[in-house]
């Protein structure tokens, strides 16, 4: 006998540049979900060399003026983010993320994460952990399974007009995470 999916919406496997730190908040004093405009986000991410030598050493170039021109604004250097890119799993509802930090279930977080659209947008995402399970990638790994308090239309319809699959395969290459 097959068990009806209880999940509300369509989930999605992605490769998205996001921050999760702990709470420390009662359920009642979790903010509300938004969605922001304006930040840089610094990406912990090196993209891979390309064959051409001539052009590796022009987007090095490059990269190091915007490194340049970044940290010397004080302004935009209050608004930018660092973030690295994470696989994740993520729906209107709630989310799955790999994690090594010690969160347990019950805690509340707080997710940044950036979308790249046209202008890019950080979405604040507060949530639950209702699940933590072992994975195989190592002793200190495992998954997290979040749910989202406190969403709004806005949010909620960022998340799902994203294109998480035309996304991956400009990052990757592919449409499957590994």
């Amino acid at each position: 006998m097959k068990t009806k999916d209880k999940r509300n919406y369509l989930r999605r496997n992605t490769l998205l540049p996001f921050k999760a730190h702990r709470l420390d908040v009662g359920r009642e004093d979790i903010p509300q979900c938004r969605v922001s405009l304006g930040h840089i986000v610094i990406q912990d991410f090196i993209p891979p060399e390309t064959q051409d030598e001539r052009l590796n050493a022009w987007l090095n170039m490059i990269n190091s003026k915007l490194d340049y021109l970044i940290s010397g604004d004080p302004r935009r250097a209050e608004e930018s983010l660092s973030m690295s890119f994470e696989p994740l799993n993520i729906s209107a509802g709630g989310m799955e993320m790999v994690m090594n930090d010690e969160f347990h279930v019950g805690d509340i977080l707080e997710i940044r994460m950036a979308l790249y659209t046209y202008p890019s947008k950080i979405l604040y995402l507060y949530g639950k952990i209702i699940r933590i399970e072992q994975t195989t990638l190592g002793p200190e790994t495992k998954t997290a399974a979040i749910k989202f308090s406190n969403m709004n239309d806005e949010v909620r319809n960022e998340i799902m007009k994203f294109d998480f699959k035309k996304h991956v395969r400009k990052m990757t290459g592919k449409t499957k995470i590994r």
